[in-house]
């Protein structure tokens, strides 16, 4: 690679210092890239693909793969060829309508920039996650992303309505909702675009009912192609924007996007329900699920004795998980006051019918110790192991509620076989397990330890119909296990999904089809010591 003729495109970092600062994410993995390029504009970003293009085409094959703000737990940001920062030339928030209650926001901006943005309307964009203090809207369309609000208002994929895509020609297209004739129109067109809409509406038809039945039976899935998104059931809306959401990159570089956003709740009330038996944890769940909270989460044993060493003062005010093999705590949110007090008090009194303890939180520090324990899970972990590292493979799991405590109970045994010590957190409404276990990553059997474990818990979330990836997707750990979660034959489509926008490969590669297991393994992390 000539890294002399990208610097003619735009500006380039091929430091050793930058290299390696760009070589690692939030995953496990280090994987050097050749070099970090930093489009300030769309045409920068044009011209690098028509570069890359090019390139590959005379025989010295080349690759781009974008990143955000590097808060990927997949490694789905990281390549061996060029990085491209989309953080400098694609930051922007335009257009936030007020009634419509959108936003177009670049792909390169920040959560926390688009939150600012949004707050004198008093709206948000309602998936955030935990890290949405760093990460960046790019890397949650990427990854289909979500966090504690999603019970109510979904992941990323159901509060984007559009995006604008540069692809493999470097043009750039819109792709949105469409209805039967407008869907009709961009079948007629004679042009790539026309040749994209034919081939993917092909590939649907002539496959739909398989393609229906692969959907995970979850509430939320990152893992695949989201194909079953693309159609609604009933095919009245098509909308390719859906299939971007959650494609790493893999099928071109998204630019910016229209987002749904909310109104920011103005009330707020929260229950706690301390579980000493996994076996009941399903019923409570599915109580609390029906009376429709705006949030419902949980944190462990393991998080709260971390807490009470290292958040001494959280902890104390939420010492009802004292003794408690974990809580759920759901917070409440609707209109007025007197509705949300509604809402509250009935699912306390359905609670307390089935047998469970339940306490309503009404101080205000106290409800904030239970957020701030529960988000601080995966930190308090990663911060404090001594000779261990806090590894993110199986942390991104989910199953239906139904499932839930007889998933767990399974869950353990398997880590039992290991020895591990992790910390368990989750959006546990919608069946979400984050699970963080320590491993001693300077054991040369670690990458293989990690494997083998990773395979064992995949395949009991297989078998209860569940996903091994609620948000944080495919990238280098979890793509080479696609085929053991949906099979060969839809694997086949998500190739040729791939080779419909990016035949030659020059997007992302090795992310979400045609992974290497080899890679990942030889990849790992092979230190303890968290990147500074």
């Amino acid at each position: 690679m000539n890294i002399e003729e990208i610097k003619k495109l735009c500006n380039v970092l091929d430091d050793d210092q930058s290299l390696k600062r760009y070589s690692t994410d939030a995953s496990i993995f280090d994987v050097r890239p050749k070099a970090v390029a930093l489009p300030k504009s769309k045409e920068e970003l044009i011209n690098l693909i028509n570069w890359a293009r090019r390139s590959t085409e005379a025989g010295q094959k080349t690759s781009l793969t974008p990143r955000n703000a590097g808060t990927c737990m997949s490694g789905g940001s990281l390549t061996e060829d060029v990085m491209v920062d989309m953080t400098e030339g694609f930051s922007w928030v335009d257009d936030v309508e007020t009634n419509l209650k959108t936003v177009w926001v670049g792909s390169g901006t920040l959560y926390r920039h688009l939150d600012a943005a949004l707050a004198p309307e008093k709206l948000l964009f309602a998936p955030y996650t935990s890290s949405k203090d760093i990460c960046g809207i790019g890397g949650m369309i990427g990854n289909n992303a979500s966090g504690e609000k999603s019970i109510r208002y979904g992941a990323t994929i159901d509060n984007v309505r559009c995006v604008k895509v540069l692809l493999q020609d470097g043009k750039e297209y819109e792709f949105g909702p469409l209805n039967a004739a407008e869907l009709q129109d961009k079948l007629q067109r004679s042009d790539d675009e026309g040749n994209i809409y034919r081939s993917i509406v092909k590939l649907l038809e002539d496959h739909w009912e398989m393609i229906w039945q692969a959907r995970p039976n979850v509430r939320k899935n990152a893992a695949g192609y989201q194909l079953w998104r693309v159609w609604d059931r009933d095919k009245t809306e098509f909308n390719l924007a859906k299939l971007f959401v959650g494609s790493q990159g893999t099928l071109g570089f998204v630019t910016s996007a229209e987002l749904m956003v909310v109104p920011v709740p103005q009330f707020s009330r929260m229950l706690v329900v301390p579980i000493d038996n996994l076996g009941r944890l399903a019923k409570a769940v599915k109580c609390i699920v029906a009376h429709h909270p705006e949030g419902l989460e949980t944190y462990d044993k393991h998080t709260y004795a971390l807490a009470k060493e290292h958040m001494p003062e959280q902890a104390a005010l939420a010492h009802i998980a004292e003794g408690q093999e974990m809580v759920l705590f759901a917070q409440f949110s609707e209109r007025t006051k007197d509705e949300t007090d509604h809402a509250e008090n009935a699912c306390q009194l359905a609670l307390k019918n089935l047998g469970f303890e339940v306490s309503t939180i009404k101080n205000e520090a106290e409800a904030d110790a239970h957020w701030a324990i529960r988000r601080a899970s995966y930190a308090l972990l990663k911060n404090h192991a001594k000779g261990v590292r806090a590894v993110p493979f199986i942390e991104d799991t989910i199953v239906a509620i139904e499932h839930y405590g007889e998933y767990l109970a399974a869950l353990e045994t398997i880590l039992a076989d290991y020895q591990m010590t992790y910390t368990f957190a989750g959006h546990i409404g919608d069946g979400s397990v984050r699970l963080i276990p320590l491993v001693n990553m300077e054991d040369p059997a670690a990458p293989d330890k990690i494997l083998s474990l990773a395979r064992r818990v995949y395949d009991l979330v297989f078998a209860f119909g569940g996903s091994m990836s609620v948000d944080h997707n495919d990238g280098l750990i979890r793509t080479t296990f696609l085929e053991r979660m949906y099979g060969p034959e839809v694997v086949a489509l998500f190739n040729k999904t791939k080779d419909i926008f990016d035949p030659l490969c020059i997007f992302n590669p090795g992310k979400k089809v045609r992974g290497s297991r080899d890679f990942a393994r030889s990849h790992m992390l092979k230190t303890n010591t968290p990147a500074s």
